[in-house]
């Protein structure tokens, strides 16, 4: 087992769990305020990246004390956050539709969010993903994903203040994508695990 991936591995889930967090909170306050579907769905997976993270947080955790991976731990990781992105891919599916032809302002401080979190999750994404393939972790690769639709939500805010119809659009087709791979993460499971 790679010791430094996995230092790398528990490094970058302690970040997400800190920015997730924040960002999450934030984002679902400014979403109410403004009645924005775009900045609660992001917040919604900030929510859902910041439990997968937690339990990736304790699995490497876990593996740099005990210098090996632990099946169980990599799998509840997985699980997590699998079913993350069919719940938040699913719910911004139907707060889409329901929102469709509606359109909100944004506000300054929801515009400066989601461009911060476009590059920090974007970051993030990419870290996860090539670290994860490193160590190897099937977990901490799906979560990358799961970060990347975080980064996907912050360019639909983003967009929607350009095109304000394109809001709740942009929302079902970014809940697609996070069904797709949370579909695609379920598959990835251990036979034992979708049996299960």
């Amino acid at each position: 087992m790679p010791t430094a991936s996995v230092a790398a591995a528990r490094r970058v889930s302690e970040i997400a769990v800190v920015w997730t967090l924040a960002a999450s909170t934030l984002a679902i306050v400014l979403g109410i305020v403004d009645a924005s579907v775009a900045l609660l769905a992001f917040g919604a997976v900030g929510c859902v990246d910041a439990a997968g993270s937690i339990a990736l947080v304790h699995h490497f955790r876990h593996a740099q004390k005990h210098a090996e991976l632990e099946d169980r731990f990599e799998r509840r990781a997985h699980t997590i956050v699998a079913f993350g992105l069919l719940s938040v891919g699913t719910a911004a599916i139907v707060v889409g539709i329901v929102k469709l032809g509606d359109s909100s302002d944004a506000s300054v401080a929801a515009i400066v969010l989601a461009a911060v979190s476009l590059v920090v999750l974007s970051a993030l994404s990419a870290r996860k993903v090539w670290v994860g393939r490193r160590v190897p972790s099937a977990a901490l690769v799906a979560d990358g994903h799961l970060s990347m639709v975080g980064a996907l939500q912050a360019l639909v805010t983003l967009a929607g203040v350009l095109v304000p119809s394109i809001d709740a659009t942009a929302a079902i087709v970014v809940g697609a994508i996070a069904v797709g791979l949370g579909v695609k993460a379920r598959r990835d499971l251990a036979p034992s695990v979708r049996g299960s």
